[in-house]
């Protein structure tokens, strides 16, 4: 103390005045840093809570990533791609199988037309005649008609018609004309006829309401065929016209009283 110059002196002694009026743990406090020391921490600035970002979290850069960015552009357009062309192959099977089914309607309408226009057309052979409808006969007059043609096809006939389907014997001309100008076909068959045929006759008459069927003894063809004023003569019931003739001239332009019933006259038919 006593080598201390005045100034030494003057500044110890205002240090312990410091550290007096400070209190004894003073000089156990650390320093506060002064402003514009470079500190961080700032005058009333609130502790940073920013936790470290993990290794594992750092985004890679964009060049990084440009491999496996081409790789998945490369990818998307490879299902993009399959995706078009399953789209194109179930587009053509469509277009295919809508095709077909066009060129098979077409078929089926032009089979059903030239079928149709077959059934429709008027068979060749047909006799024709000119019998004017409407007479019938009186209760003065004979009821047995001396007819031209055997079976007959038209003329003076009985004023109650023979209902129409499959009898086993022979009925009257007289009521079978009248049918027949109520538009029915008479299919006449020989006694002889084979059974399976008779039963193909059954079978038609049956199921067609204007189709009158009986055997007739003085006939030579296996069937004839008589509409009003139209017959046809066939050796055999294969013959195409047979189906044909029923199509034309059941209920056909030649009938004198179109739709005139074929039931509610005489005859039980079997």
């Amino acid at each position: 103390m006593a080598n201390q110059t005045p100034p030494d002196r003057d500044l110890n002694r205002n240090r312990n005045r410091e550290q007096k009026a400070a209190g004894p743990d003073s000089a156990n406090r650390p320093e506060r840093p002064r402003e514009g020391s470079g500190s961080s921490a700032r005058r009333g600035a609130a502790p940073s809570t920013r936790r470290p970002v993990a290794e594992s979290h750092v985004q890679p850069r964009r060049a990084e990533r440009r491999p496996e960015m081409v790789k998945q552009r490369r990818d998307d357009r490879r299902k993009h791609y399959d995706r078009r062309k399953r789209q194109w192959l179930y587009t053509r099977i469509g277009l295919g199988a809508v095709g077909a089914l066009a060129v098979a309607a077409l078929l089926w309408t032009a089979f059903s037309y030239a079928k149709d226009k077959n059934d429709n057309t008027k068979p060749t052979g047909v006799k024709e005649y000119a019998y004017a409808g409407g007479e019938h006969l009186t209760k003065e007059e004979p009821q047995t008609v001396p007819y031209t043609e055997s079976p007959p096809v038209g003329g003076k006939h009985d004023a109650v018609w023979q209902n129409c389907g499959y009898y086993p014997q022979a009925i009257r001309n007289e009521n079978a004309v009248h049918s027949m100008e109520h538009g029915a076909i008479w299919i006449t068959y020989r006694p002889d006829l084979q059974q399976d045929q008779v039963d193909q006759l059954k079978k038609l008459a049956k199921d067609d309401t204007y189709v009158l069927v009986s055997p007739y003894a003085s006939q030579q063809e296996a069937v004839v065929m008589s509409a009003w004023n139209n017959q046809l003569r066939l050796d055999a019931m294969s013959d195409k016209r047979f189906d044909q003739f029923v199509k034309y001239y059941r209920q056909g332009p030649q009938t004198p009283e179109r739709g005139a019933a074929c039931t509610g006259g005489t005859g039980t038919p079997a």
